[in-house]
């Protein structure tokens, strides 16, 4: 598909996970007022032979499934300011297994303002409806997954504005930020049965305020340097099950790193610095320690894509109250044998080791993929997903494989 002059990547984003491995890109429907309309629809048809990531100590429940992802991209440009909307809806509907159907929605706005040479904002905002899989998140584990009637649903509210002072080609340049993110979960609120009762969903609502300053220094025409400050405050709206034990923590980062374009070849981001996660609770371990993370595009050739993202953290489980390091690594490969035959081959390891437990989990996913461009605007695919998780716990270790094809196409 032929990329437009400009394409929407980070509303792209947002489709992430689904069946679109294209990127959202298009010629679109331009109206008299100068709105660029990008219709979208995906679509696939699975096979999944675990489908609630059950180990070796269950049975395993199988099933196909069809997934369909219509949505819509508007975006209109005036003068230097870009404005960007998408919305698309995903539908999951599994043959054998009706309780893990689904319906998702993605309404996302994306809006760089330029003020004057020296000054912008990027106002953003994104709403989520979705849901986590069963044998996921918080029904991670054969003892939930097997009991549950339904994946867990959540809301999220984002929010954040940039502010920009020095133009892109500045030797110097300044950001600062302001986030906001609201996340309810939907179902499972109130868990009855004792034992299950602390893994109630509520206790997972929270609200985080976070702001951020970083100084940006061109070192050389296609390299800038950067100090970074972030600060991240996350309230939990229920303490615990016996309203006393809070998870509320304060998420300190001071980073140093570089970014990098060179036209045509590659371009990316690494921060490196020192992460500080303190807990409300006096009782908590807090985490001090190393943090980095790195975005990377290389294309080795005009027909060939590597994309890699990798971090470690502290973070928040799903499961549990004390904080998680984690270590993560994403890769993804096209390339294109023909100029409409490519192949996608990707890669994600992710290692957890929680706080204060002996539980460890090691996330390895692998895919192939394989796509044909009838079009400018219709892709087809067909490919295949295995999904292994090795932990400390034996009801938590699972594979799953899945099958597919699709359809998608881009206005």
């Amino acid at each position: 598909m032929k990329i437009s002059n400009k394409v929407l990547s980070a509303l792209a984003l947002s489709i992430v996970g689904s069946h679109a491995h294209a990127a959202l890109e298009g010629n679109g429907y331009v109206t008299e007022s100068g709105i660029k309309v990008i219709p979208i629809f995906n679509s696939a048809y699975e096979y999944n032979d675990n489908i609630g990531r059950y180990s070796k100590q269950e049975n395993p429940e199988s099933s196909s499934l069809v997934v369909l992802e219509p949505g819509v991209a508007l975006q209109a440009e005036r003068g230097e300011s870009l404005y960007q909307l998408l919305y698309q809806v995903s539908s999951g509907t599994y043959f054998d297994s009706r309780d893990d159907n689904y319906i998702d929605h993605r309404f996302v706005s994306e809006n760089f303002i330029s003020i004057n040479r020296r000054n912008s904002l990027s106002i953003d905002y994104a709403f989520l409806y979705q849901h986590e899989e069963r044998g996921t998140g918080i029904l991670a584990g054969d003892n939930l997954s097997t009991i549950a009637e339904s994946p867990v649903e959540f809301s999220v509210h984002k929010a954040s504005i940039t502010h920009a002072y020095g133009s892109d080609e500045a030797k110097g340049r300044i950001e600062s930020s302001l986030r906001l993110e609201d996340k309810n979960y939907q179902n499972y609120r109130n868990i009855k049965e004792p034992q299950f009762t602390p893994l109630s969903t509520k206790y997972k609502d929270y609200f985080e305020f976070g702001i951020g300053m970083a100084f940006y220094y061109r070192a050389l025409p296609a390299t800038q340097l950067l100090v970074e400050v972030d600060v991240n405050n996350r309230d939990y709206k229920y303490d615990g099950t016996d309203t006393t034990t809070s998870q509320d923590s304060v998420d300190r980062f001071l980073l140093t790193g570089a970014t990098w374009d060179i036209t045509g070849k590659t371009k990316g981001k690494l921060r490196l610095g020192f992460q500080n996660k303190s807990y409300s609770e006096a009782d908590k371990v807090d985490f001090n320690g190393f943090s980095w993370d790195l975005d990377l595009e290389w294309k080795p050739l005009s027909y060939s894509t590597v994309l890699v993202s990798a971090a470690q953290r502290a973070k928040d489980p799903e499961q549990g109250s004390n904080y998680v390091d984690e270590k993560s690594f994403d890769s993804n490969w096209k390339h294109y044998w023909r100029s409409n035959l490519f192949t996608n081959l990707s890669f994600l390891y992710v290692k957890d080791d929680y706080s204060e437990s002996t539980r460890t989990e090691d996330l390895y996913r692998l895919g192939l993929g394989l796509g044909y461009e009838l079009r400018d605007d219709i892709e087809i695919g067909a490919g295949w997903r295995l999904e292994n998780n090795d932990s400390s716990i034996e009801q938590n270790k699972y594979e799953q494989h899945v099958y597919y094809v699709s359809a998608n196409l881009i206005f």
